[in-house]
């Protein structure tokens, strides 16, 4: 009776307090909700662990932070999280909050460890990084990729088996995206690596299995654009399985640089004969190839070096005389073109020297009148023209040898 007659003296948030302390919380919530305090509504409904309501609350009244937590505890524990339901803003998805509210970087590193499945069986972490690729947030989204295998293949490695390689991938590809293709290789390498530990139990117990096809990772790396560090990462791991593979890509100078990179440091390990017999095939291949490739870009030497280091003197022997005649051909086309380009200097030195001659105006004698040379008489004074006279316009005497004016022999 007391408690009755209390509560109806009381109102606001002071009876909404009363009936919280009372654990009445349904009553609580409506109070605090008709006094606009959305605030301790939302811790109310906290308490109720209807997180996906106060969710909905927090995120009409922008309270960032609160809604934040809110969505966190409804992912950690299987409620609701997708999208949530709000009176102004209408229907609100999980990533366009995150991005809306730059909270996508705190949000995941709050989540990333969470292994809870949705109904398919599918990690809550993967659906949430399949939503932020969407929304292109590579960085978010590779992390939890990456955190999904792992976890989900933490203690499956004394099992012989892997799972789920496909999101190691598609965090290698989100990584790509952004330009970080160190961290695109790390994936790729863990992916090879795993692989062939697990393949190693059925090939005598080596790292090292010889029939092992890297080609599908290779290309992947070269489509995620880590091939270059992918390969730095795996430095003498398997060389000659790598380099082989590559030529199959036809990336041949990756191939030939990544081969003779550690060629003198695994060439000499313990393999069984089986193992070497393969092994040996490839690395035949592997310099075939280069010798083909030197050979069709005229580096004959280089070309004839490889088929030395393979045990082929034969072809090593031609492809050093193909050397030395192209050497000789090289130099013959040199001294050619010494020779034309100092003709062409030559040429070019005499014209400018050369000098034009004055062209000579003959006029007569008498009158001045402007004459050829092959007229015998003036037309204006009728005067006969007959005489002597240098090629440079002087007169001269008959018996002169040289012109006084030009030097010219007469």
């Amino acid at each position: 009776m007391l408690e009755k007659l209390k509560s109806l003296m009381l109102a606001g948030n002071d009876l909404a307090e009363h009936y919280e302390k009372k654990g009445d919380l349904n009553k609580a919530y409506k109070e605090y909700t008709k006094q606009n305090n959305y605030k301790k509504a939302g811790k109310v409904l906290e308490k109720m662990n209807d997180w996906h309501t106060a969710a909905n609350i927090y995120i009409e009244k922008n309270e960032v932070d609160l809604a934040r937590r809110a969505i966190e505890s409804c992912f950690n524990k299987g409620k609701a999280w997708e999208s949530f339901e709000t009176e102004t803003k209408g229907k609100v998805t999980i990533e366009q909050w995150l991005q809306d509210n730059n909270q996508t970087q705190r949000f995941v590193r709050y989540v990333h460890n969470t292994k809870r499945l949705n109904q398919s069986g599918t990690p809550l972490i993967i659906v949430l990084a399949d939503k932020l690729k969407n929304i292109e947030e590579y960085k978010n989204a590779a992390q939890l990729y990456n955190n999904a295998y792992f976890l989900v293949n933490k203690n499956i490695l004394s099992k012989k088996l892997i799972r789920h390689e496909e999101w190691l991938l598609s965090a290698a590809e989100c990584y790509s995206k952004i330009g970080k293709y160190d961290e695109a290789a790390e994936c790729m390498k863990e992916l090879i690596v795993t692989e062939v530990e697990i393949g190693s139990e059925f090939s005598g117990g080596y790292k090292v299995n010889p029939y092992r096809n890297y080609k599908v990772m290779l290309e992947k790396a070269r489509e995620y654009k880590a091939l270059p560090e992918l390969l730095d990462l795996l430095e003498d791991f398997d060389p000659f399985n790598v380099s082989y593979n590559l030529l199959k890509m036809n990336e041949i100078e990756l191939s030939k640089g990544h081969f003779f990179k550690y060629f003198g440091r695994v060439v000499k390990k313990n393999l069984t004969e089986q193992e070497r017999e393969v092994r040996n095939e490839k690395i035949s291949y592997c310099l075939n190839q280069y010798i083909i490739y030197h050979r069709e870009r005229k580096e004959y030497l280089l070309a004839a070096e490889i088929a030395l280091l393979n045990s082929q003197k034969k072809i090593a022997s031609e492809l050093y005389q193909l050397a030395k005649a192209a050497k000789q051909v090289a130099k013959n086309e040199e001294i050619n073109l010494r020779s034309i380009q100092m003709n062409a200097e030559k040429k070019t030195q005499s014209t400018a020297e050369a000098k034009p001659e004055p062209e000579v105006e003959l006029k007569c004698h008498h009158c001045g009148e402007a004459v050829e040379v092959e007229w015998e008489y003036c037309p204006n004074c009728e005067n006969s023209l007959m005489f002597n006279m240098c090629t440079c316009g002087e007169k001269i005497q008959s018996h002169w040898k040289v012109c006084p004016a030009c030097g010219k022999s007469l």
